[in-house]
């Protein structure tokens, strides 16, 4: 990849909102009719940078469909308030819920298989009042709602998943950047831990080949 190429990849794709017009001529020199497949946004109201990197992927109907039942799968593991960062942010996850309704999603649902306790968890995250607010259908795991799914894997060829999340229409999947010990940053890929069932712990002996092969 030439320096050119570099530049398109890394800046059609972003959006920067603490500089606004900045970019948009810097966008034009390089071809931006390219379409974006990654956006950045920056800003103080997670609401508005959300809706502006959705934007600039071409929006939210370009994923959600009419009549579509959207799972939406935040990061809700743990018993921590929004400020110490360690579940997604309400706003964010209020924000793409509603979003899909505005795209004529027939459901959002929204949930995720917590560390901690569910209860405090889905209400110290802020996420349950936030998602509920925007007419996201929110709920607990539902330990009877697992079954085996085969993977085309390596180091998992099977694992219990949660229906719910493989019979959706989309799954829109919104971790919250984290430092992990065994990974060293954790995203979108161990935020399907979240729809995973049995013992998730044994997903840490092989933990970036098995969360590959889930993401397959």
């Amino acid at each position: 990849m030439n320096r050119r190429d570099f530049l398109k990849a890394t800046l059609v794709s972003g959006v920067a909102l603490g500089i606004p017009g900045a970019i948009h001529p810097i966008l034009g020199s390089l071809d931006a009719a390219e379409k974006a497949d990654l956006a950045v946004a920056y800003g103080v109201s997670p609401a508005k940078t959300t809706k502006a990197a959705i934007d600039t992927l071409g929006g939210i109907k370009k994923f959600i469909s009419r009549g579509d039942i959207v799972v939406v799968k935040p990061n809700i593991g743990w018993d921590r308030t929004p400020e110490y960062a360690a579940t997604t942010n309400p706003e964010v996850v209020a924000t793409v819920v509603r979003l899909c309704y505005e795209a004529g999603a027939k459901r959002v649902k929204v949930f995720d298989h917590t560390v901690g306790d569910p209860r405090r968890c889905y209400k110290q995250s802020g996420i349950a009042d936030a998602a509920a607010a925007a007419g996201g259908i929110v709920s607990y795991i539902d330990a009877r709602k697992f079954r085996d799914v085969k993977l085309p894997g390596i180091a998992l060829k099977s694992w219990p998943m949660y229906t719910e999340a493989m019979e959706a229409d989309k799954i829109i999947n919104i971790p919250i950047a984290k430092t992990h010990n065994l990974s060293t940053l954790t995203l979108g890929m161990k935020n399907w831990m979240g729809v995973m069932g049995s013992s998730r712990g044994r997903i840490h002996q092989r933990i970036e080949g098995s969360l590959a092969d889930v993401a397959m």
